[in-house]
């Protein structure tokens, strides 16, 4: 357990490295900005180091900007989108953070922000912080919202909506799916013990998490998406995140976790498998020597931390240890916890593009992964 006290004293200050004034900003260099999803998923292990204040800074942030129609952000920026910013280079910053709801600011809307931001709210309810009447009411506002963007019963995405956003695919996704029904579960939870359960957000549960089975299992594993037929991709991230969260049977857990041996590398797991075909990744990522940014190329730390909790979920310590050992001698390595890395282990640092770091959102899953145990 040496390596792995090692790697978490690491994990918990680049995490800290990445708090600011109104909350957890995803990077110090070309992520520099509030970005929903990695600073949510983050605030899941400051959360566990009792981090608290910051997360609610983060929630307080978003649910400030929650639009007319219900849309809580999926980015604040802290400054203006330039190349000098994604070579990490110092950039003019607004006064104050702006809001994004649609992807590149003109396509389609991003719904994570909406659905994390809820799930984080509920955490800290559910930890006995108080929420106030105003929150609950966006809440159950932002789920009005989000069911007007349903198609066959779950989240509809525009291409390129999710965490894989460099994929063109649209349509019933995993990774979104499984977000949503993890925030009607928490919120249902956070009413239940404030005294207010509210039977549609209760069957609300219900309908989507039969959606997800209908539409996206395939006998094996869930599929990565649906559009007008099921892509039979493995998403290990959207997987061990429906064990970990409670979502999946035991027989549904067994097979995901088998599932799992064949996409395991260095001390992580691919971000999808097999690979996507070239087509359907971003022509702009081809152009700038990026197209293997993620598509079961580049290692990333999300899939095996959900791993852990999933093993952990199932009874499997033995097994979880083993790979925390793996991911901390990674960490132990390189002197951090990094974005990506390279086939070989090492973090990206190509002409074009450097891995970020510190990176919030690993560092903040690293600590999640090992507080489970």
């Amino acid at each position: 357990m040496k390596k792995i006290k090692q790697a978490y004293k690491i994990a918990k200050k680049e995490l800290r490295e990445c708090y600011e004034k109104h909350g957890i900003v995803a990077g110090r260099h070309h992520f520099s900005d509030y970005w929903g999803r990695d600073g949510f998923f983050a605030s899941l292990g400051a959360i566990e180091i009792g981090d608290v204040d910051v997360v609610k800074k983060m929630v307080e942030l978003f649910y400030a900007h929650q639009n007319s129609k219900g849309l809580i952000p999926y980015r604040l920026m802290n400054g203006p989108v330039t190349l000098a910013k994604y070579l990490g280079k110092d950039t003019k910053k607004f006064e104050h953070p702006r809001p994004t709801y649609r992807l590149r600011e003109v396509f389609q809307e991003v719904f994570d922000g909406t659905t994390l931001a809820i799930v984080i709210l509920s955490e800290l309810g559910l930890k006995g912080h108080k929420i106030t009447n105003g929150r609950l009411e966006q809440t159950k506002k932002a789920f009005s919202y989000l069911e007007k963007k349903e198609k066959h019963g779950l989240l509809w995405d525009g291409i390129m909506a999710e965490w894989n956003d460099t994929a063109n695919k649209f349509g019933n996704l995993l990774y979104t799916n499984i977000i949503y029904w993890r925030a009607l579960d928490r919120f249902n939870l956070l009413l239940k013990k404030l005294k207010r359960k509210d039977k549609s957000l209760v069957d609300k549960q219900k309908n989507v998490g039969q959606a997800i089975k209908n539409r996206l299992w395939n006998g094996e594993h869930f599929a990565d998406w649906n559009d007008y037929k099921r892509h039979d991709y493995f998403y290990p991230f959207g997987n061990f995140l429906a064990i970990a969260w409670g979502f999946t049977t035991k027989k549904e857990s067994d097979s995901i976790i088998k599932f799992a041996d064949k996409v395991k590398i260095r001390f992580t797991l691919e971000t999808n498998y097999p690979k996507y075909p070239f087509w359907r990744v971003d022509l702009f990522q081809h152009l700038i020597g990026m197209g293997d940014y993620q598509n079961m190329s580049t290692l990333w730390w999300q899939p095996v931390t959900a791993y852990i909790v999933a093993l952990n979920k199932l009874g499997k310590k033995k097994e979880a240890i083993k790979q925390l050992e793996l991911m901390s001698e990674q960490v132990l390595e390189h002197k951090g916890i990094y974005e990506c890395y390279d086939r070989q282990g090492k973090p990206m640092n190509r002409l074009m593009y450097k891995s970020e770091h510190p990176f919030a959102w690993s560092s903040g899953l690293f600590i999640w992964a090992v507080k489970s145990l």
